[in-house]
């Protein structure tokens, strides 16, 4: 697929540079192929005007000199790819009906359209009675179907808290280092209306929170389902169970962490409660730990999603929550009181 989105190529590039093997962090990465300012790609930094472009809707791979044009004239062949059923029905009787027959199928070469290039290949021809299968993977079957956007009714259709999580997993795999699936999570709005339909559902759990998170982190692996509900009555540690060391994890898609993680209705504090708030605070502690390899990364991306400002909101609410329910439980004590000492004062007057 043709990579055009800075955001979405930026979250792919990161996720790929942290597992090349290479020395140091995805920031000295990018130092050494001099895009360092592909570290602020993200919709979130271009609308805090942090891009190298004055037009906020540009997100185009040509603000960085990263975008690669090929003339028409030196295109040779351009085929699209097409599929097509032989259904041959034949009698019992007829005795060629054991056999399979031969087919033909020719493919058009789009780049004649361009009738400038002497070198164009001329169209192509299939012959033979085997199958061609051109395999693909689940991100482009995805992109060809629609987007990711068709996945959308699992999520307003999920009824229980493992099944969200199975959905957003599924989500997750049609975006892993897809730039064309992830530019219609990031631009199109998807990580938007994702969070809104979550944001509906009453059952919001530890698994639904470590997947949200698996969107923006790469490398960290959610628990499994099985670990979540023995560890849902308790705060868990940063690693899980089944985690790897937190030491690579890799702060890869802005757009995740504002929209859908930072989203104080999403996780709401009197419908959730502490727990997973705290939970996304010790998560998100492990990008900055001290062992983190990619730290100084992970800070300045957190920096530009405004994480101080969300840390303190948050404190702010739930200090609000717990005031609000000091009072409340004072409330029957004071009653308690009152109705005592009415009842000692009737006494002493009969």
């Amino acid at each position: 697929p043709q990579r055009l989105s800075l955001s979405a190529t930026g979250t792919a590039a990161f996720a790929l540079l942290s597992e090349t093997g290479e020395t140091g962090s995805v920031a000295s990465a990018l130092r050494r192929r001099d895009i360092a300012r592909l570290e602020a790609a993200g919709t979130v930094s271009r609308e805090l005007g942090l891009g190298t472009s004055n037009d906020d809707d540009n997100d185009s791979l040509g603000s960085l000199g990263l975008l690669c044009t090929i003339p028409p004239d030196c295109v040779v062949f351009a085929y699209r790819a097409g599929t097509t059923n032989h259904n041959f029905n034949r009698k019992a009787s007829d005795a060629s009906s054991s056999r399979r027959r031969n087919w033909s199928k020719r493919l058009v070469n789009l780049a004649r359209i361009n009738m400038g290039n002497e070198y164009v290949s001329s169209d192509a021809s299939l012959f033979g009675k085997a199958g061609i299968v051109n395999p693909r993977c689940f991100q482009d079957n995805i992109q060809w179907a629609g987007g990711p956007q068709i996945i959308m009714p699992l999520v307003y259709a999920a009824s229980s808290a493992k099944s969200l999580a199975l959905t957003l997993r599924l989500f997750r795999a049609s975006t892993e280092r897809h730039p064309p699936n992830l530019e219609a999570m990031q631009g199109g709005g998807g990580f938007q209306i994702l969070a809104i339909l979550i944001q509906g559902k009453k059952f919001v759990d530890q698994n639904i929170l470590e997947q949200a998170f698996a969107f923006a982190v790469h490398g960290f692996v959610p628990q499994s389902m099985e670990d979540g509900a023995k560890s849902s009555s308790s705060v868990p540690s940063i690693v899980g169970l089944n985690n790897p060391p937190f030491t690579n994890w890799v702060f890869s898609d802005l757009d995740a962490m504002k929209q859908l993680l930072l989203n104080h209705q999403v996780w709401d504090l009197k419908n959730s409660g502490p727990g997973l708030p705290l939970r996304l605070v010790m998560l998100m502690n492990g990008l900055v730990g001290q062992k983190s390899v990619h730290k100084a990364f992970n800070s300045r991306r957190l920096h530009l999603v405004g994480i101080i400002r969300w840390t303190l909101h948050l404190m702010v609410e739930a200090a609000e929550l717990y005031t609000a329910g000091e009072m409340a439980s004072r409330r029957p004590r004071a009653r308690a009181r009152t109705n005592s000492s009415d009842s000692v004062i009737m006494n002493e007057t009969g």
